[in-house]
């Protein structure tokens, strides 16, 4: 298995077995004005190329967690089709969307968004929501932030 795309965006669609992913707004950092912080929506996307021998069911975890392993919203799990590999093809790939609303965020911190594939980890993402470092500095200065 290898992992093609892997990203945290604000939209993203796929649309069939190896058919198009779609991402909008990939990022991998916030600085929010205040905390505690909500991320009105957001995404997960994958896309998974894979060998002939390797479709088939497959367990998948997606987890969530703060930078010492406390999860920040329940565990996904669920079971994933591989379809086989067509004829005249070598690999095939499949996208993953995980679409999240409401994502609750309770202190600045790295956090980090982890795919596990039959108990595999192949993929971790990084997630920085920290505090706005103008911020600081314009409290620290008794000025404003400007942009």
């Amino acid at each position: 298995m290898n992992i093609e795309i892997a990203a945290i965006c604000d939209a993203a669609t796929a649309n069939g077995i190896g058919g198009r992913l779609n991402i909008l707004g990939a990022f991998d950092r916030a600085f929010p004005p205040q905390f505690p912080f909500v991320i009105p929506q957001c995404a997960a996307a994958f896309r998974i190329r894979y060998q002939r021998s390797e479709a088939g069911i497959h367990n998948l975890k997606l987890s969530i967690e703060d930078v010492c392993g406390h999860p920040i919203v329940p565990v996904m799990e669920s079971k994933i089709p591989f379809e086989p590999v067509a004829d005249g093809l070598d690999t095939a790939a499949i996208n993953l969307v995980l679409n999240m609303q409401r994502l609750q965020i309770a202190r600045p911190d790295k956090y980090i968004v982890r795919l596990l594939i039959d108990d595999e980890e192949i993929s971790y993402l990084p997630l920085y929501i920290l505090e706005d470092p103008r911020a600081r500095r314009a409290a620290e200065s008794g000025g404003e932030i400007k942009n």
